[in-house]
């Protein structure tokens, strides 16, 4: 199923994994030609999806800065190798969160739930990788 959120469920799964150990966010993203918003207000700047996700990002980065989290790394994906269209992702994101609870406490805050807008009008969907350092 293509969708830009976690359903119950998989919020439900974070909370009952162990909250004090650090983790990384592999995201893989897909973003629409142009963005749709739910406002009339909003579609009338005209904003790509990926200019719309950067609005999103405008929130999302500086809080994980400010909870002790780092950007691991961003990237494009300049040709899909191995899988058939509907894996076919234009840009790789890993995020490395300090805990599960830091995490939570940010997508829980009033200014991310704010700026998920952004993220859901830019984005055709995405897949979310949690997961945990081997090394």
């Amino acid at each position: 199923m293509a969708t830009t959120e976690p359903t119950e469920t998989q919020l439900r799964e974070i909370t009952e994994t162990d909250q004090e150990s650090s983790f990384d966010m592999i995201n893989l993203i897909k973003y629409r030609p142009i963005a749709i918003y739910e406002s009339a207000a909003d579609n009338a700047i005209g904003r790509s999806g990926r200019e719309a996700y950067q609005e999103y990002g405008l929130v999302a980065f500086p809080k994980i800065i400010g909870m002790g989290g780092s950007l691991v790394y961003k990237g494009t994906c300049d040709h899909q190798f191995v899988g058939d269209e509907s894996q076919n992702y234009d840009d790789l994101i890993i995020v490395r969160y300090p805990s599960r609870r830091a995490y939570l406490e940010m997508f829980n805050s009033t200014e991310y739930q704010e700026a998920i807008k952004h993220r859901k009008a830019g984005l055709e969907y995405r897949v979310l990788h949690e997961s945990t350092p081997l090394a």
